[in-house]
């Protein structure tokens, strides 16, 4: 059973019904003790100091650590920091921190339990963001056999996040309602923290914000807490102080409701969403959780309204929270994996949010504070639009929406805002070559760096104009707007032969970063081609060569894509956009891979992004890690929403290949995945109003696509695939009466292209083959701290009576190596080449590559048949 139909089933075993919400003072309200669900997704460990942990809802954020410290976010304000919790007993004079006892957690997409053990007392920490609510609930469940008070620390702030302010902030302890008051001197801004269990808190100077740690007791009754857990909560917002002490009430009140439908959200999320079985079940682990932290990025700010944030940590000393602000290009990456899995709800509240903040001339928001709102945000800062980027990813993420949802009426009240997002566009292109310019529009790439310097243009841009160039020459003559559909195709083959003529560098095999101000070239390989190569935009042989290229570990390390060839000039590990790690460009890295049909070369960076899913901040992906060791690095976010995205968007796009197109009732299915597995099930594929299941089996010879439709009928292009030299290849469709399609050979592999009318409820296809020979992408079991030192498979094309296999590896070291296929041999006379073992179809074989003054090198390696 996958872990969506776990999940929904416990949903249904274990929501028992909940006592209505009732009026209660501070002395009468309760919380009576109801259970906590153990999670199907749910992650467990032991607790690891100044690791990240975060409940995310829609306006509020706890953002600590696994050991319980934490900042308490209501948007668009941070209310207080460095909470945490100390306990008292009778033994010990001096109260123990919760630092000391924190031992393990449990993070679940509903809520988090971090449980402090001592010989005396457990408590579990129960931490809950309400869904929808401006407020945070800890709920604590407490056993002892000890008297035990708990201390309740943290230091208040009720400031904006930067770069907003507030002043004359000030706290006191209000003892009628068994917590502290946050207010300002207008009282315009009011936050309450408290627990209506609590005896007592510490006195503060009157009308400022204290120094020292504002805490209260809570004198644990033991009798009263074996049948209730104790609440602490948090609740704030631009509003009078009754209305706020209000809600505080109604939080602690509503406190099992409103784990309820945290449970029914994620129940219903990941129901909803495209469901994924695979022979790995830690992938499929991944891809859940990527589907809620996907879902954790729509953020609402009462002052702004609801859109997609870019990330969660933190914020320290910053006042910002991680990537907690709305980023236009991160929104729109991270929506085309929200497209593929269905959550286009969440999407289209985004693309909306982002439009309603689009400057008079078109241009596209790079970023809004959470603060934008009480400051001169778009007008007095530099931030806001000073990428060009952002405004052609945001058609994108339009186009891509729609013909995934098949949202006519969304693409109605978004087209004015397209046609003006277009023609700035068209004002970035100045001198003749039908790509935009980052000297005129702004920031493409990269940020900081010299590899950035004098650009003109970079790749990174052009791909990504380019392919919004596609999309409005598709969505222009979709309502008959035929000028600017021309215009816009005319301009694609423009910017077309730019990219051919300008960019491409035979003598490297590889496309150039940018073009320099001089009319020169960056020649560097870097990763930034990859989008370009994730949206198919290159010549396909072109394209096949410069996927190669960043096949190896100049660009591909274990744990994914670096920005900058690990062997140039100005690489730097920690440098953010001269050789760290991102799981963002690794997706496409990945995506490109795919798209030009090299699977060993995708697949093992998709495995590195899923992996991060349990290496770091669990059921979270970090911005960014150290180009050398596999780790994050310092100044990572945690929790960063085009890391999520780039798991998604390769292993749907290009592991299953499904790509719909709701607006001609047509999708396309291109499947590649790793040989060894013998199933893949993708449940829920949406396509406008129809949904699909999809089943793809494999066994010796022989692939069986099933494919089950829910709603209206629609035509499904299949594209399936025979290994390199695969010979007698058929395709047949439903009771067999013949060949579907006629074979294409290529050197990389035989594929048969045909299309499905989806008539019927259930359609089955099945390809056949003899013979062939496939490779296991070869993945690594990533440890923290290793260095990168895994083989890559650059290519594997049949050749002849044969097929050559080029590896890249460590010089001095040996890898083994999986073909699977029709047996093969090896001239015995090729040095370091050695048969382990044969299982059926799997040869195993040993690769040593031999020492040298090289770290790695390159191997050629010819197998023939027999």
């Amino acid at each position: 059973m996958t872990p969506f139909r776990r999940f929904v089933a416990s949903v249904a075993l274990a929501a028992l019904p909940a006592a209505p919400a009732r009026a209660q003072t501070p002395e009468t309200a309760a919380v009576p003790a109801f259970p906590i669900a153990e999670s199907p997704i749910g992650l467990v460990g032991d607790v690891r100091p100044g690791v990240y942990a975060g409940a995310i809802g829609r306006r509020a954020a706890w953002l600590g650590t696994e050991v319980g410290r934490a900042e308490l976010w209501v948007h668009p304000l941070e209310v207080a920091d460095r909470f945490g919790l100390a306990f008292r007993i009778p033994d010990y004079d001096e109260p123990i921190s919760d630092e000391t006892v924190a031992r393990t957690i449990e993070v679940r997409p509903e809520l988090t339990t971090i449980t402090h053990s001592h010989a005396t007392f457990t408590v579990r920490e129960h931490i809950l963001a309400p869904l929808h609510e401006p407020g945070l609930l800890v709920l604590l469940e407490v056993e002892s056999i000890r008297p035990l008070e708990i201390e309740v620390r943290f230091r208040t702030l009720l400031q904006y996040a930067w770069p907003g302010a507030l002043g004359g902030q000030y706290a006191f302890w209000d003892q009628d309602q068994r917590a502290f008051i946050l207010s300002e001197s207008l009282r315009r801004h009011n936050a309450v923290i408290g627990s209506p269990w609590a005896a007592s808190g510490t006195t503060h100077p009157a009308h400022a914000l204290p120094d020292a740690p504002s805490t209260f007791t809570i004198p644990v009754d033991l009798d009263r807490a074996r049948s209730e857990l104790i609440p602490i909560a948090v609740y704030a917002g631009t509003a009078p102080r009754d209305s706020v002490l209000a809600g505080y009430r109604r939080l602690i009140g509503s406190a099992r409701e409103l784990y309820e439908e945290r449970r029914s959200h994620v129940a219903s999320l990941l129901d909803s969403a495209v469901r994924l079985d695979t022979p790995d079940d830690r992938l499929d682990l991944a891809y859940a959780w990527s589907l809620v932290n996907l879902d954790e990025q729509l953020t609402c700010n009462p002052d702004l309204g609801c859109g997609l944030v870019a990330g969660w940590g933190p914020s320290g000393e910053s006042a910002r929270a991680g990537f907690g602000w709305y980023f236009g290009g991160d929104a729109a990456i991270n929506s085309f994996a929200m497209d593929l899995a269905g959550l286009w709800p969440q999407v289209a509240d985004g693309l909306r949010f982002l439009a309603r903040y689009q400057r008079a001339d078109g241009k596209m928001p790079h970023e809004i504070s959470q603060a934008a709102a009480v400051i001169p945000w778009f007008t007095d800062y530099p931030y806001p639009y000073y990428h060009a980027d952002t405004t052609p990813y945001w058609i994108v993420a339009v186009w891509r929406y729609w013909r995934a949802s098949g949202d006519e009426a969304l693409l109605d009240d978004l087209w004015p805002d397209i046609v003006e997002a277009y023609r700035w566009c068209l004002t970035a292109e100045t001198d003749g070559d039908g790509i935009i310019e980052n000297t005129v529009g702004g920031l493409g790439a990269v940020e900081v760096g010299a590899i950035g310097a004098e650009i003109h243009q970079d790749i990174y841009l052009a791909g990504v104009w380019m392919e919004a160039l596609r999309a409005v020459r598709e969505m222009a003559g979709a309502r008959a707007e035929g000028a600017m559909a021309a215009e816009a195709a005319e301009l694609l083959e423009m910017a077309t032969r730019t990219l051919e003529d300008r960019y491409w560098r035979p003598d490297r095999g590889h496309y150039a970063f940018g073009i320099l101000r001089s009319g020169e070239t960056n020649d560097a390989l870097t990763v930034w081609p990859a989008t370009a190569g994730a949206f198919g935009l290159f010549d396909e042989e072109r394209g096949r060569r410069n996927m190669r290229a960043m096949a190896g570990d100049a660009i591909s390390s274990d744990w994914g894509a670096r920005m900058l060839d690990a062997g140039h000039e100005l690489f730097d590990p920690m440098g953010y956009n001269m050789g760290a790690v991102w799981p963002f460009v690794s997706g496409f890295v990945s995506w490109g891979q795919y798209r030009y049909r090299r699977p060993w070369s995708g697949f093992p960076l998709v495995d590195a992004v899923a992996q991060t899913t349990f290496d770091w901040a669990r059921g979270r992906h970090p911005e960014l890690l150290s180009g050398v060791f596999y780790r994050p690095l310092d100044t990572a976010v945690p929790q960063q929403f085009f890391a999520t995205s780039m798991l998604v968007s390769p292993l749907l796009a290009g592991t299953l290949g499904w790509e719909p197109d709701a607006p001609r009732g047509r999708a396309r299915l291109a499947p590649q995945p790793p040989p060894a597995w013998d199933r893949l099930e993708a449940r829920g594929l949406g396509v406008g109003d129809t949904r699909l299941d999809v089943t793809l089996t494999r066994a010796s010879g022989r692939l069986e696509l099933t494919v089950d439709r829910r709603g209206p009928p629609i035509t499904l292009d299949i594209d399936l695939s025979a290994p390199a030299g695969a010979r007698s290849v058929r395709l047949t469709v439903g009771a067999g009466a013949g060949d579907a399609a006629d074979p294409i050979a290529t050197e990389r592999e035989v594929r048969i292209a045909a299309p499905l009318d989806l008539t019927a409820e259930r359609t089955r296809a099945v390809l056949t083959w003899e013979g062939g020979l496939a490779i296991d992408p070869p993945t690594v079991d990533l440890a923290p701290g290793r260095r990168s030192r895994g083989v890559r498979v650059l290519d594997l094309v049949a050749d002849g009576d044969g097929w050559i296999l080029e590896l890249e590896g460590e010089t001095g070291r040996g890898y083994e190596i999986r073909l699977r296929g029709e047996p093969v041999t090896v001239d015995a006379r090729i040095p370091g080449v050695e048969r382990i073992a044969d299982d059926g179809e799997v040869q195993r074989f040993r690769v040593r590559f031999e020492a040298g003054e090289a770290a790695r090198d390159t191997r050629r390696i010819r197998f023939r048949r027999g």
